[in-house]
């Protein structure tokens, strides 16, 4: 027991780290460096590590409860009594709850915060007091909102299930108490704009972002071809300018003298960016790069193959809900086992039995989700209607823009935590690689020469046998106890697959642009240009 336990919890430490690290690099990429805010670069950090560390402790939770199973007799380990059982499963509980007591708590007072106190400090910034009443005041505005979810909870009448269904496992997810419920009401709720998110953002992204490898030339050769394509331009305009006084005598007008200096300074512009994108691909790590090309394009094939089985894993669940659902809508499309192939969740079941492989296959989903994500938002944009509110560029992005990429892809990762216990992975995500002995002789189970009664857990299986992990339990009762929730849930699926196919489409027949040049290095040149006309 111990032994599990600690290998369990130094995995998960050394994942954590790790993702700290990461979020650090990733944040202080995108932060920028006219205006760097030690606030919201705090309040970003924490924010992603934090739904990163809640994501990632799937893995040990189903290791934890399937290290307690015997796979050789279908029964419990000697050692995995009821009370030790209760003590881990009550430890797993615990971090959830503290995870996303603290998720709620981010979302609904703390980046609010960090958001309102930034813009007023815009106008204001010597008057730290009153812009921290402010900032209190639209976060108090937005934990009331959660409060109203939580107390409509407290008060929401319980369900009753069908007398049909008697299983053990959905009483055990109705015996919570009314603090529990509306307190994972408030989850649910955070859930639907979660849906969302993994509809307009990282659906598309799954898709942009492999084709983005394979399509896509290096970042120098690209901005090689845009500044020959401008100083075409600028060149042509200039000779237009010059061949209209050729054959005369008169002076350039005071405004085409103007235009004539604004060309040539242009060019000096484009034409020392030139020199420096030259050197650039005349460096070693540049031709190390194109080197690596066919490598990117391999990479960009085996992500895009991961997320065709991504799709395929959803549309069998979903398919699998509507066939085998144990009571339809009235609690949330939840199935006992499922029974249609699903790849991806027969990979994690596989892998489970070698930990810690199926903890560095997740990490690397949860991870490619999270930059699928991030490649969704920005391709399409944080925009209200058409009107663009932010533009995520590398080392650009304001201390405003990067906390709302921030929570955007909080509720990213926070549908990845939804959609692997339902539909990516649910016989993982319920029980790991745990068997039962299903054989009963002489009033006890007794599988020593009916081998093959040895089944994988399910939910109709006994409960003192099979412990469901608790990731599973959490999420499935919040369909359950509300079951329009599920429903909700339900048909954002069938969207995700809907936007997933459509960008597939689009990005087959379109070209990708790259952002990173389009927003980051040229439209520099608008300042330095800026810089040298007001020099003269």
């Amino acid at each position: 027991m111990l032994s599990s336990i600690g290998i369990g919890a130094v995995v998960y430490v050394i994942i954590g780290i790790s993702l700290l690290l990461f979020n650090l690099g990733f944040v202080k990429y995108y932060q920028s460096k006219r205006d760097p805010d030690l606030f919201s670069f705090a309040i970003a950090v924490m924010s992603l590590e934090l739904i990163l560390l809640t994501a990632a402790l799937l893995p040990v939770d189903v290791y934890l409860v399937s290290s307690t199973v015997d796979h050789s007799t279908g029964l419990k380990k000697l050692w995995a009594d009821e009370g030790t059982i209760q003590w881990i499963t009550f430890a797993v509980k615990l971090l959830y709850y503290i995870f996303y007591g603290l998720i709620s708590f981010y979302i609904f007072f703390l980046v609010p915060f960090a958001y309102f106190y930034y813009k007023d400090s815009e106008t204001e910034p010597d008057a730290r007091k009153k812009r921290s009443l402010i900032s209190m005041r639209y976060a108090i505005c937005f934990s009331l909102i959660g409060l109203s979810f939580f107390l409509f909870g407290l008060f929401m009448k319980p369900i009753v299930l069908p007398p049909f269904i008697n299983i053990e496992w959905f009483q055990h997810l109705l015996s919570e108490s009314s603090g529990a419920k509306a307190f994972w009401f408030v989850i649910g709720c955070l859930l639907l704009p979660a849906m969302v998110v993994l509809v307009i953002y990282t659906a598309p992204g799954l898709s942009i972002l492999p084709i983005y490898l394979i399509k896509n030339k290096r970042k120098v050769d690209v901005e090689n071809q845009t500044i020959h394509h401008q100083l075409d331009m600028i060149r042509d305009q200039r000779k237009a300018l010059e061949h209209r006084y050729a054959d005369s005598n008169q002076p350039l007008s005071e405004r085409d003298l103007r235009a004539l200096e604004n060309y040539n300074d242009e060019e000096r512009i484009l034409l020392r960016k030139l020199n420096g994108v030259d050197e650039e691909m005349t460096h070693f790590s540049q031709k190390v790069l194109k080197v690596l090309r066919p490598f990117q394009v391999l990479i960009g094939l085996i992500l895009l193959g991961f997320s065709f089985l991504i799709v395929i894993s959803v549309l069998i669940s979903i398919i699998d809900k509507i066939i085998y659902s144990v009571c339809g809508r009235k609690c949330g499309y939840i199935i006992s086992h499922p029974d249609l192939i699903n790849v991806v969740d027969s990979m994690f079941v596989h892998l489970q039995k070698i930990f810690p492989f199926d903890y560095i296959i997740l990490v690397g989903t949860l991870i490619y989700f999270f930059f699928a994500t991030m490649m969704g938002i920005i391709h399409i944009g944080v925009k209200v209607l058409w009107a663009t509110l932010f533009r995520i560029k590398r080392h650009s992005t304001s201390p405003q823009g990067l906390l709302i990429v921030v929570l955007i892809i909080m509720f990213g990762i926070l549908g990845f935590n939804y959609s692997m216990v339902s539909v990516i992975a649910p016989g993982y995500s319920h029980f790991g690689n745990q068997v039962y002995c299903n054989h009963t002789e002489g009033g006890r189970r007794d599988c020593s020469y009916q081998i093959d009664k040895i089944v994988p857990c399910d939910l109709w299986a006994p409960i003192e046998i099979c412990t469901p992990t608790v990731s599973s339990t959490l999420i499935d009762r919040i369909p359950l106890n509300t079951p329009i929730l599920g429903m909700i849930y339900f048909y954002s699926e069938w969207a995700f697959l809907l936007s997933f196919v459509l960008a597939f489409i689009i990005s087959l027949f379109r070209p990708i642009k790259d952002s990173s040049i389009d927003l980051e290095d040229l439209y520099d040149s608008e300042d330095e240009q800026a810089g040298l006309l007001d020099s003269r």
